[in-house]
C-alpha cells in the first residue's frame, strides 16, 4: 500500500467536476486533475514556458524559472513593492499614470515622485533633475503605450532615461505592453532588452480581456525569488485553472488574432477622436497615441479638469480628471478612453466632450 496523505486538505479525483469541464480548456486526459489542485506558487509551467519564449523573441533574456505568474498587473506590482521597497522609499512614476497606481503607492506608504508626462511623453532631462533632488529607490515606467497618453517613447529618450536611472542605482520596473498592440510604427526594444537588471510586469488584460486575471513578473532571478516568497505566503498559489485557460488561448492563436483586431479597431477609433479634437478650443492639446485605447488631453493654464469632467458628466459622458490618476494632483489633464465605445456612440460622446470644454452659457469663464 502506498503512502496516504491525510494531512493535505485537497480533493481527490472522485471529488472533482467531471472531466469534460477540463476538456473545455483543451486539456488532455489526466491534465484536468492537476489544473484543479493547488498549483505551484510560480504558476502554470506551460504558460510560463510560452511567455518566456515570447519575451525572448523581443530581446528579453528570461526563462520559465524566472517568470512568476500573478493575478493581473496590479497584483504583480503589489508583490514587487512588498518584496523590494519599504515605507518611506521614494518611487518615481509617470505623472499622470493609470488610476490604480497612486492608491497602490499610498497603500505601501511610499513617497511618489511624479515625472511629468507631456504630449510627447516624459523627458529625460526632467528625470535627471528629479534624481538630483531626491534619492529614488525604484521607478515604475511604461515606455510602450503609456496609459493614459498612448505614447511610445522613442529609442533615444528610452536609452537616456534608462541610463540615468541605472547610474543612480534605481530599480527599474517596466510595465509591459506588447509591441504587437502598437498600431502606428514600430516600438523600440523594451527597457528589459536593453538592461537585464530591469524587472518587467505584464498581463493579459489589455490584449485578451480584463476578466482573465493573469499577469506575470520576470527579471533577475534573485528579485523574482523574493516576489515569489511573498506570493507564496499571501495566496499559496495562483489560479491554475485561469492560467491554463490563458495558455490555451495563447497556444490556439487567439492572442495573435486578437492583436490584429485590436490594432485595426484602435486605429479606427483613434481617427474618430483625433478628427473631432480638431474642433477643441485654442490652447487645448492632446497626445498622439500609437496604439491602445486612450489619449491624454492637456488643458490651458487656469482650467480645471474636474470642472470639464463634471460638465461632460452632465451630458452623460465620463472622462477621467487628472487628480484621479496623478500622484501630484494634476488638474490640467484628462484621460479620454475609447475602449468602451466606437462608431456613432464614440462620435456623439466626443462631441459632448467638446461641448464640455466650453463653459456653459452664462457660466463663470474658465480663464
Amino acid at each position: 500500500m502506498g503512502l496516504l496523505d491525510l494531512a493535505r486538505y485537497a480533493p481527490d479525483r472522485e471529488l472533482l467536476p467531471p472531466g469534460r469541464v477540463f476538456r473545455w480548456l483543451g486539456l488532455g486526459e489526466g491534465e484536468g486533475e492537476g489544473v484543479a489542485q493547488y498549483g505551484s506558487a510560480r504558476g502554470y509551467l506551460p504558460l510560463r514556458e510560452w511567455l518566456a519564449e515570447s519575451l525572448r523573441r523581443l530581446g528579453i533574456a528570461t526563462s520559465a524559472e524566472r517568470i512568476l505568474l500573478t493575478g493581473g498587473l496590479q497584483h504583480a506590482l503589489d508583490l514587487l513593492l512588498r518584496a523590494l521597497v519599504r515605507p518611506g522609499d521614494a518611487v518615481l512614476v509617470e505623472d499622470p499614470s493609470y488610476p490604480g497606481l497612486p492608491p497602490l503607492l499610498a497603500l505601501h506608504q511610499l513617497a511618489a515622485v511624479g515625472l511629468p508626462v507631456h504630449r510627447e511623453g516624459v523627458l529625460p532631462e526632467e528625470a535627471a533633475e528629479l534624481l538630483r533632488r531626491t534619492k529614488v529607490r525604484a521607478a515604475i515606467l511604461t515606455p510602450t503605450l503609456h496609459n493614459p497618453s498612448g505614447v511610445v517613447l522613442d529609442a533615444g529618450r528610452r536609452r537616456k532615461l534608462l541610463t540615468l536611472l541605472r547610474r543612480a542605482g534605481v530599480l527599474v520596473i517596466e510595465e509591459f505592453f506588447d509591441p504587437a498592440l502598437v498600431c502606428e510604427g514600430a516600438a523600440p526594444p523594451p527597457f528589459a532588452a536593453l538592461d537585464p537588471g530591469v524587472v518587467v510586469v505584464g498581463s493579459f488584460s489589455k490584449a485578451l480581456f480584463p476578466g482573465l486575471r493573469v499577469g506575470w513578473i520576470t527579471g533577475p532571478a534573485a528579485l523574482v525569488d523574493r516576489a515569489a516568497a511573498v506570493k507564496c505566503t499571501a495566496d499559496l498559489s495562483g489560479s491554475t485553472f485561469l492560467e491554463a485557460a490563458a495558455w490555451t488561448l495563447c497556444k490556439r492563436g487567439v492572442l495573435e488574432t486578437q492583436f490584429a483586431r485590436l490594432r485595426r479597431t484602435a486605429k479606427a477609433r483613434r481617427g474618430i477622436v483625433l478628427g473631432l479634437l480638431e474642433a477643441a478650443p485654442p490652447g487645448v492639446g492632446w497626445s498622439h497615441p500609437k496604439g491602445g485605447f486612450s489619449l491624454l488631453m492637456t488643458l490651458p493654464p487656469g482650467w480645471s479638469s474636474r470642472d470639464v469632467a463634471a460638465r461632460a458628466a452632465k451630458r452623460g459622458v465620463w472622462v477621467l480628471a487628472g487628480p484621479s490618476m496623478s500622484v501630484s494632483g494634476r488638474d490640467d489633464v484628462l484621460r479620454v478612453a475609447y475602449a468602451a465605445a466606437g462608431g456613432t456612440a464614440l462620435r456623439r460622446g466626443m462631441k459632448d466632450v467638446m461641448a464640455a470644454l466650453r463653459p456653459e452659457r452664462g457660466g463663470v469663464p474658465l480663464v
